[in-house]
């Protein structure tokens, strides 16, 4: 196994084995969360810990484990290690990693991926999808005949098809988007004082930036790439 290649890396391996979570010995040895998830994964913290435990066969003993003896068990707060290990042989190394730093997440911060990206998507669709007026048409080649038979065949999208079809888009995107924003606030509510400082102001400013103060996202604005004019209602 890849041995660590500071001192850092050797002593937060060396608190993982005591069965540490990754986010623990983060915060102990004042590092960033991803660093140490990096050196989990660079390094195969959990591959080294199974192969050292594959080494220690006992001889003449039955198979399976021996009664009160609870070294089968694993560290403390590390239960996510034999399901790793299982991903470890069939995944691809990149999709492995991913797998990793996504480890320790919580369900709210997995969520609150889940929403960046369908706002991302929303925000790049308004720049793809952009209509400048009237008279912008597409107009594309679609089929081409040669032979006996020779033809073409082109597709004609007007100015108000591309617009319907892109608002279509974006209803169906908001309304999935509107559903994971409700089910992030239900979450939130649900977990308390569990719920960290940083996890419900996420909410806070996500609503800021759609304009609207309440959980539901009212109004969608439409970027293009035109001056804006004051809203009159503002």
């Amino acid at each position: 196994m890849p041995k660590a290649k500071n001192a850092k890396a050797d002593e937060a391996l060396a608190l993982y084995r005591q069965g540490l979570k990754l986010v623990d010995i983060a915060k102990k040895l004042d590092l960033p969360e991803g660093t140490v998830r990096r050196w989990k994964c660079t390094y195969k913290w959990d591959g080294e810990k199974s192969e050292r435990s594959g080494k220690k066969k006992p001889n003449a003993r039955k198979r399976g484990g021996q009664p009160g003896n609870k070294n089968a068990t694993g560290p403390p707060g590390n239960k996510h290690a034999e399901k790793f290990g299982f991903f470890s042989r069939y995944l691809p190394e990149e999709t492995l990693e991913l797998v990793g730093l996504t480890a320790d997440s919580s369900p709210l911060d997995l969520l609150w991926a889940q929403i960046q990206l369908a706002f991302a998507a929303i925000v790049r669709a308004q720049k793809i999808a952009y209509v400048k007026d009237q008279n912008d048409k597409t107009v594309e080649k679609v089929e081409e005949k040669d032979g006996n038979v020779i033809g073409e065949r082109w597709e004609v999208q007007e100015a108000w098809d591309k617009q319907a079809n892109f608002m279509k888009a974006q209803a169906r995107a908001m309304d999935s988007l509107r559903g994971l924003i409700k089910q992030y606030d239900d979450m939130l509510r649900a977990a308390g004082e569990a719920a960290t400082e940083e996890q419900r102001l996420r909410l806070e400013l996500l609503r800021a930036k759609l304009g609207s103060g309440s959980g539901e996202v009212k109004k969608v604005t439409i970027i293009n790439d035109t001056k804006r004019q004051p809203d009159p209602d503002q």
